[in-house]
């Protein structure tokens, strides 16, 4: 479901897993939402906006069933440019402000919250690898992210970016 920006703006989609692997059977899901407010008769004209996402992790690693969601081929950037976790055994909450300056550059802060959701699961990579076992750990909460984007559209072709919080900086070209 989504609604393209017009003051409010939305994007909230779902998705079940279902199966077998082995001797086990799959019943996996996530909810992920993007929902803001731009105000565009304001300086900058400023949107606000929250991302909050949740993917289901395993309840029992001893068990051959499985609720780890598995979003099969993830884009590398889900959670901002650096990646550190994929979108498997989490929940986050992701507050941002885009910035408008002018047309052409956009300045983003934001902040990444992320949990676990289910404590019995570990952390996943990016390529939905296990990074880190749930087996030392009951924690849930597993830590922040600031973020700093600074976006400048040279032409309709070329955007050039340049994250701030893990400094890099790159071209992009649209067909």
């Amino acid at each position: 479901m989504w609604r393209p920006p017009q003051g409010l703006d939305y994007n909230f989609e779902a998705v079940y897993l279902w199966g077998a692997f082995g001797s086990g059977h799959i019943s996996a899901w996530t909810v992920a939402s993007d929902t803001g407010y731009t105000f565009k008769d304001a300086a900058w004209k400023p949107r606000f906006g929250l991302r909050a996402d949740v993917a289901s992790g395993d309840k029992d690693p001893t068990n051959p069933d499985l609720q780890s969601f598995n979003p099969l081929f993830p884009k590398g950037a889900y959670f901002g440019e650096e990646s550190l976790l994929g979108p498997v055994n989490f929940m986050d909450l992701h507050p941002s402000a885009d910035l408008h300056f002018s047309r052409k550059l956009t300045l983003t802060p934001a902040v990444d919250f992320f949990w676990r959701q289910s404590t019995k699961d570990g952390l996943y990579g990016v390529a939905v690898n296990l990074e880190r076992s749930g087996k030392l750990t009951r924690d849930r909460y597993v830590g922040t992210n600031p973020e700093l984007e600074l976006d400048w559209t040279m032409n309709r072709h070329l955007t050039a970016t340049e994250d701030i919080n893990f400094f890099t900086a790159w071209l992009t070209y649209k067909f």
